[in-house]
């Protein structure tokens, strides 16, 4: 009979706190990113797709598929972008991250030297985020972290358009 009990009551107690649980996490990325940009949306790691034009116009690059690079955005507030090897800059860029109040903007700035970026420098884009099926593209919409004169990538591109992939 106390067996009985004991398991009746260990089985309410499951269930009253299986009802009472956050679902939250249940969440896919991309249901996570189809409000928009959140912190929740953009931690985690997103591959370099593309980057949309030269600053001359002279060439479209549409493809960093075969040598892309990466950006991480940590919950510590904390990116870090490792360049495409398919541009002329090597290493990587790491600095702090935030949004802005009203949801609209992300600021990076720059607190460890990189090889293109400037020492320092502040960055604020208004990015947009599309979600097509399961895929969330994010667009920087201003090239920040390939700048390079020697290729033409510099800070008056177009974007600089990232996958996430985790």
């Amino acid at each position: 009979m106390k067996t009985k009990i004991f398991t009746l009551l260990a089985a309410s107690t499951l269930a009253f706190f299986t009802a009472c649980s956050d679902d939250s996490g249940s969440k896919s990325i991309a249901e996570i990113c189809a409000d928009g940009l959140s912190e929740d949306c953009l931690i985690g790691t997103w591959t370099l797709k593309s980057i949309s034009q030269k600053s001359d116009k002279s060439v479209v690059i549409t493809d960093f598929s075969s040598a892309p690079g990466k950006m991480e955005f940590r919950e510590d507030g904390i990116y870090r972008y490792t360049r495409s090897a398919m541009g002329s800059c090597g290493g990587a860029d790491e600095g702090e991250w935030s949004i802005s109040e009203d949801g609209k903007s992300l600021t990076f700035f720059e607190n460890k030297q990189g090889d293109c970026i400037e020492f320092q420098k502040k960055y604020v884009v208004t990015p947009s985020i599309e979600v097509v099926g399961e895929t969330v593209t994010l667009s920087l919409n201003k090239v920040v972290f390939q700048q390079d004169e020697s290729e033409g990538l510099d800070a008056g591109n177009d974007a600089e358009v990232f996958v996430r992939t985790e």
